[in-house]
């Protein structure tokens, strides 16, 4: 699994209900190997913290992002003039799944 991390800051006047609007894709990929949260900084509301979960593996990207291409540009258009430039932009590949609330931790 992979994680794609994202930070950048909304624009004044932008909230993030109209962020999310022109962000959301304008169709779906069958396949598409991301589930993504979105979060807003308790003591700066205008910074946004995406995490993309991503199901799959490095060698898979190459091909993925060739099919999404055209819409993902379509999407980074629309939110053009909402947010700032990137902050953090980086993909991560997951080493460690600990569930921390769920009792004894194996070493």
């Amino acid at each position: 699994m992979l994680i794609g991390a994202m930070v950048r800051r909304l624009n004044d006047g932008v909230d993030y209900a109209t962020f999310r609007d022109a962000w959301l894709p304008d169709e779906r990929f069958e396949g598409d190997p991301r589930r993504v949260l979105s979060a807003i900084d308790l003591a700066d509301p205008q910074q946004l913290l995406t995490i993309a979960m991503i199901d799959a593996t490095p060698e898979e990207i190459p091909g993925w992002v060739a099919r999404i291409g055209a819409s993902e540009r379509r999407r980074a258009e629309r939110i053009r003039g909402l947010v700032g430039p990137w902050q953090l932009d980086a993909t991560y590949r997951v080493v460690g799944d600990d569930d921390l609330a769920a009792g004894a931790i194996a070493r």
